[in-house]
């Protein structure tokens, strides 16, 4: 019950791999030293079946979703030992781009989803995964991913454009209202440019990894943040 009173800090991560032990005892010292209570990661790199172990002391319940044949993709949540988080239900992925958790902390209701959506085809990924997301979700929602595509090419990238079509970004967005979700920094920095990613052949920067609340959890929301990948 040690969060009754005490804010949760959620924080996203594409972590591109983390196969290798010294890349996931950097991150659980990194998750600690910020106190991350619920950490929603992408791009593990895990192999169903055969996954190393991403756990410690203060970060001992895990979950995952992994590719059943390579390592790539692969998504993640991983919770602080003092949330006293209790599994009600999981839904993975066949290959590992997302993962839906619902359980309790300190009695109320959470449902979280840490989602990888591939770089090609968004819109339809989204449409569908939210659809199954909206079907499994009770309580408060809370969102973590790399969606590949930038809600608000304006903002959101350097260039003030991608190369999406706008129907796609208008589809992409249409889902995420569909289950009442904004998302957390851009309402807090409506008109700050910042970003998560740089795509050398396009020589553009650009924010597509987002943390996404329902509007009626706004009331709650104290500070958003992006952070410098370390």
């Amino acid at each position: 019950m040690a969060y009754l009173s005490a804010p949760l800090a959620v924080m996203a991560l594409n972590c591109r791999g983390l196969n290798i032990p010294e890349r996931r005892t950097h991150l659980l010292r990194e998750l600690r030293k910020k106190r991350i209570s619920i950490a929603m990661l992408q791009e593990t790199h895990f192999l169903e079946g055969s996954a190393p172990k991403l756990r410690n002391r203060q970060y001992p319940n895990n979950f995952f979703s992994n590719h059943p044949t390579t390592r790539k993709a692969g998504v993640a949540i991983v919770l602080a030992a003092e949330l006293d988080f209790k599994e009600l239900d999981k839904v993975t992925d066949k290959l590992g781009r997302f993962l839906f958790l619902k359980g309790t902390i300190a009695d109320r209701m959470y449902t979280l989803a840490s989602i990888y959506v591939p770089n090609k085809n968004q819109a339809r990924f989204l449409r569908r995964t939210m659809s199954k997301l909206s079907g499994f979700s009770e309580g408060t929602l809370v969102v973590g991913g790399d969606l590949n595509a930038p809600l608000n090419p304006q903002m959101d990238t350097s260039t003030g454009h991608c190369c999406m079509p706008i129907s796609s970004i208008h589809s992409i967005r249409k889902s995420m209202g569909n289950l009442g979700l904004v998302d957390c920094w851009r309402v807090l920095n409506p008109d700050v440019k910042d970003y998560t990613h740089y795509s050398a052949l396009h020589n553009r920067y650009s924010r597509i990894d987002y943390i996404l609340i329902q509007q009626e959890g706004l009331s709650r929301l104290k500070k958003a943040a992006i952070d410098p990948a370390t």
